[in-house]
């Protein structure tokens, strides 16, 4: 039979006097062992866990978050079984009667909550104060622990649009802020002829999930000035330029490929209508694009666009021609990839989401079945190369569920 004793608030520092209460973790009723997290106390400007001193069960709280307390306070009543009552501090006089045994519905409310995400205690401590789920980040410190550095990178100031120097280079960012409490970081990379605008309707659906999103302008493309022209180069260009920490990777065409070379940076990679994974590709369009007809190239897009908006198409075009065609000869010869990716893929030790549209007739569907194993592979309706513009809110629940 267990023993119920007061557990004092420790003394965290020598000058410590008192402590103010942050996040309580464990539950009334909820067990523990010896060197569990109990709760965390904020004192000197400093987040400090406080440790269970032998195995356990929490019967209740005699304190709540953001109250102050004094060195030595009870601030819990727990039961202890054995001979660790001896080793902890003597019950109060005040509960000389703890001896009796916790009512059986006390027992009964015993639950298995979820595993506690890796942070330091200062990562908990911005966690609070910005409103970020840890549940939704990943961690680049050792075995995946979250870092201050790492909620810096989620709460860093949103922009619209921005430029990142990286080297000689100016990387565009076009960004959408999460709505609500922030669970993560996700990275857009467009495909060739396209820029970080064609992701406005995918970055706004999953900022509503609760990302912060950026959606990048490879070289050669929309605003972005840097000589890059090979994937290496621009892997390499980008990479340079991201936030530090891990983040949502979608890549879509052509971007894929540069998707798949970020993948070290990925909490999960997403590709769609991805490049790379097989022989084929539609040169007709690649050089319709190419030689500015903008008209025939949206025919095999499966798209249309205004008549305003396909003239400003064809002046993007204009302005990067002879860089776009470049890029271009570093990945296709007439109607053959020349890049794989495949080898990279079936590396990976995370996450990898494929998507592919039925009838896209740039990038056949059937290069699906070159996937790996650890790849999964969705398929979608339709005659679109473009999945992100035809089913976005399909799109965004592979990428980050609710």
């Amino acid at each position: 039979m267990g023993r119920v004793i007061d557990m004092p608030l420790p003394r965290l520092g020598e000058t410590m006097e008192e402590g103010r209460i942050g996040l309580i973790i464990k539950k009334p009723g909820e067990r523990f062992r010896r060197g569990e997290t109990l709760l965390e106390v904020e004192s000197d400007k400093t987040t400090v866990e406080v440790p269970a001193l032998q195995d356990g069960v929490l019967v209740e709280w005699l304190v709540s978050s953001d109250q102050m307390v004094p060195v030595e306070s009870a601030i819990a009543r727990i039961e202890i079984e054995g001979e660790a009552v001896a080793e902890a501090r003597s019950p109060a006089p005040a509960i000389a009667k703890a001896n009796a045994p916790i009512a059986p519905q006390s027992r009964r409310t015993l639950s298995v909550v979820p595993e506690r995400p890796r942070a330091s205690t200062a990562a908990r401590a911005a966690a609070r104060r910005s409103g970020i789920d840890l549940s939704g980040v990943t961690g680049s410190g050792r075995n995946g622990r979250i870092t201050r550095d790492d909620l810096a990178t989620l709460t860093r100031p949103a922009k619209a649009s921005y430029h990142v120097a990286s080297g000689g280079s100016q990387i565009f960012f076009r960004e959408w802020p999460a709505h609500g409490r922030v669970r993560g970081l996700a990275l857009l990379i467009h495909g060739l002829f396209a820029d970080s605008q064609s992701f406005t309707t995918l970055g706004r659906k999953l900022a509503g999930r609760g990302l912060r999103v950026l959606a990048v302008d490879l070289p050669g493309h929309g605003e972005t000035q840097s000589p890059a022209v090979t994937p290496d180069q621009m892997i390499d260009t980008i990479s340079a330029a991201l936030p530090a920490g891990k983040m949502h990777i979608i890549g879509h065409s052509f971007g894929a490929i540069v998707a798949a070379g970020l993948a070290d940076r990925a909490s999960s990679l997403t590709m769609l209508a991805p490049a790379g994974c097989g022989e084929i590709i539609n040169g007709t369009f690649i050089d319709a694009m190419l030689a500015g007809h903008v008209d025939q190239g949206l025919a095999f897009l499966g798209e249309t666009m205004p008549a305003d908006a396909v003239a400003r198409f064809a002046d993007h075009l204009s302005v990067h021609a002879g860089h776009l065609k470049a890029i271009s000869a570093c990945v296709r010869s007439e109607s053959a990839q020349t890049v794989s990716i495949l080898g990279k893929l079936e590396s990976l030790p995370r996450p990898v989401t494929a998507v592919f549209q039925r009838d896209d007739a740039i990038i056949p569907a059937e290069h699906a079945l070159n996937m790996p194993a650890n790849v999964a592979v969705h398929f979608l309706k339709g005659a679109s190369h473009l999945p992100h513009w035809r089913n976005p809110d399909v799109v965004a629940g592979l990428v980050f569920a609710d």
